[in-house]
């Protein structure tokens, strides 16, 4: 990953976005799909689409929060009418589908947040600025991300809808991270507007011994709920589908797809964690 983003080849496609070269990244094509797959979380309707392996990689040698190492992610795009639909196969030992459950203690009287974090999988694409997939590399620039979340995104069908906001100086609400050059990045992740996807609540009685901390939301709209989503997880791999307009009108917060283009994107995977992931894949998109 190092090397691809230090070099750029000028035969053949190059596809920059304002300095990074993603020539060497594996391409997913989103060809015409005959019918609309059905968002069901199954790769059945799929067989005729070959999946692209792309390589998420760790952003920075030796750092803990990068602990799944290599994970091979499978990609597969389609287009049917005005929908772009995007399958994502990765493996995964455990199951992680629940969220910082709480559970009452007896000792002190209320209720405890557990360790327990989901999985997830963001998929990133660029709107503006000197885009690259990793967030260590000091550039600064806003991308869309699709945030598929194994606990929230599942109760009630939607990925989380945000933007990431890099920028050198410090911005509202945003963590700094250390670069590959030793300098201090800000990161924001503002979500679309739109209302939120779960609510949380904390009892101060006990109404279980154990219950959810977030509460999914009985209508998500808004910018936020432009993604649709389906996932299972069986036999050791999840399988996660998403559907979205390609263009949503909210060209602000959403990149525009358009037929005959080709988009430099990146993505992670996130194993019950809830940190930052410092592991990232390059991967380019054309939209046939």
């Amino acid at each position: 990953m190092k090397k691809m983003l230090r070099r750029c080849v000028t035969a053949g496609l190059v596809i920059m976005s304002a300095g990074t070269c993603y020539a060497e990244a594996p391409k997913v094509v989103a060809g015409a799909m005959g019918a609309a797959p059905t968002l069901d979380g199954k790769a059945d309707e799929w067989a005729s689409v070959t999946p692209v392996t792309v390589k998420v990689v760790p952003a920075k040698e030796g750092d803990d929060k990068a602990f799944q190492g290599t994970v091979d992610l499978k990609l597969r795009a389609a287009v049917n009418g005005d929908m772009i639909y995007i399958l994502a196969q990765w493996p995964d030992k455990t199951k992680d589908d629940t969220h910082k459950t709480l559970t009452w203690s007896k000792e002190k009287d209320g209720y405890e947040e557990g360790k327990d974090r989901e999985d997830r999988l963001a998929l990133n694409f660029p709107i503006s600025g000197d885009f690259t997939s990793c967030m260590l590399s000091g550039k600064t620039f806003v991308s869309d991300v699709w945030h598929w979340k194994a606990y929230r995104s599942q109760s009630v069908g939607v990925v989380e809808d945000q933007s990431n906001i890099l920028s050198m100086e410090k911005l509202e609400k945003a963590k700094e991270h250390p670069t590959k050059d030793g300098k201090t990045i800000w990161l924001a992740r503002p979500s679309d507007p739109g209302t939120d996807l779960v609510t949380s609540q904390k009892p101060i009685d006990n109404i279980g011994d154990v219950v959810p901390q977030y509460l999914p939301a009985k209508e998500v709209s808004g910018s936020k709920a432009d993604i649709k989503s389906a996932a299972v997880w069986a036999d050791g791999m999840w399988t996660v589908e998403m559907s979205r307009k390609l263009n949503t009108g909210d060209a602000k917060n959403d990149v525009v797809f358009e037929h005959g283009k080709t988009y430099a994107a990146g993505a992670a995977v996130f194993d019950h964690t809830g940190d930052d992931h410092h592991s990232t894949g390059d991967w380019t998109l054309e939209v046939k």
